[in-house]
């Protein structure tokens, strides 16, 4: 298969984590909520949206904005991400055709994460779905020095990992994830998490089972791989 960029390259897959190996929805919805009953403001489903994809800083001054800045940024985005913290251990799940993916791509190339999501959440997102052992580099928001839509997340995975960014696909969920790829001039595979997201990327899918997702990393349809 190929995309606007040429032929898929195969030398590394570097994944986002939030909505796009985690389904997190449940945990930041639970925080969100708790946040927003606690100040008695309403969450909109839409600025719920707007809220994907954004590392503490902005996290932080978006929250106070929609909340009426009842207190610093920081300090809002600190209390959610301790509400997350404290609800990884009810349980998180997969989305759909991560597992498989992961595990039909592991031991076949190089694997990392790239995220703004602080690495003590990614560590438990990926030991809930057992998937952590998978990946041979993971680079949060604070590793990097920058977070999303910079590139540098992905830069300092593909550096790690040894490849190439013109080498190497990125997998994501958001439209900040896919502008920090394509800037580091990865091929971008996008999976929205919202059905409202549109994604600039190379080639877009509904779910990590689509067989086109599997064309392109040069695996076998997943209908086809032994259970």
């Amino acid at each position: 298969m190929t995309g606007p960029a040429g032929p898929v390259p195969h030398d590394a897959v570097v994944f986002d984590c939030d909505g796009t190996l985690v389904d997190t929805e449940t945990s930041w919805d639970s925080a969100y909520r708790q946040l927003f009953d606690h100040y008695g403001v309403p969450l909109d489903p839409r600025a719920r949206t707007r809220l994907v994809g954004l590392q503490l800083r902005e996290l932080g001054h978006a929250l106070a904005v929609l909340l009426g800045h009842p207190e610093p940024p920081e300090t809002l985005a600190r209390t959610v991400y301790e509400l997350v913290c404290g609800g990884i251990g009810s349980g998180v799940a997969a989305l759909p055709g991560a597992v498989e993916l992961v595990t039909a791509l592991h031991g076949t190339r190089p694997l990392a994460v790239a995220t703004n999501t602080p690495a003590e959440i990614v560590a438990g997102y990926l030991d809930g779905i057992g998937l952590r052992a998978a990946f041979d580099v993971v680079v949060d928001c604070v590793s990097a020095g920058a977070p999303k839509p910079s590139p540098v997340p992905y830069l300092r995975a593909c550096g790690a990992l040894g490849v190439h960014p013109r080498r190497a696909v990125a997998v994501e969920d958001s439209a900040n994830g896919v502008a920090a790829a394509r800037v580091a001039g990865m091929y971008v595979i996008g999976v929205p998490s919202h059905p409202d997201v549109t994604l600039d990327a190379d080639l877009r899918a509904a779910t990590l089972l689509d067989p086109p997702v599997w064309q392109a990393l040069g695996l076998p349809s997943p209908a086809t791989v032994p259970a």
